[in-house]
């Protein structure tokens, strides 16, 4: 029988910062693999091989509004805005010692912030792993 893991544990790290048990309520980690098309002329089936591997790390959560460089805001904005790759980390089960992580390093393709009359003020990051994805268990 599976055993069920509750998101509610989850923890996400970008740069350093704590985002997961702090300010996120949702996080995902896509993971694709490139698929090339070998067939040649006369084939009658179609043949595949696999290309690269990528994976996209998406946070949702609630915005700090904070004025210290080490907000959410600050770190977010700097990152999009140039900084280059950061080193992130996904742990779906939660931080302790013997849970999955997944990590690597990636640029942010997207930050936005979002203010609804109604609600509170999110936010909403992704982040495109660059180079490779690690999968590992935590020590």
């Amino acid at each position: 029988m599976p055993t069920i893991v509750k998101g509610r544990n989850s923890y996400v790290t970008f740069r350093g910062l704590n985002i997961g048990s702090a300010l996120a309520n949702e996080a995902g980690l896509a993971i694709s693999g490139e698929e090339l098309d070998t067939r040649v002329f006369g084939s009658d089936w179609k043949a595949y091989d696999q290309g690269q591997s990528d994976a996209v790390l998406s946070v949702k959560g609630v915005w700090d509004a904070g004025t210290a460089t080490t907000s959410l805001d600050a770190v977010l904005f700097a990152a999009i805005n140039g900084g280059g790759t950061s080193l992130w980390e996904f742990m779906p089960q939660g931080s302790s010692s013997g849970r999955i992580l997944y990590k690597g390093n990636g640029i942010p393709t997207s930050y936005n912030v979002s203010a609804p009359v109604a609600g509170i003020v999110g936010f909403d990051l992704t982040v495109r792993c660059s180079d490779t994805l690690v999968r590992s268990i935590a020590a």
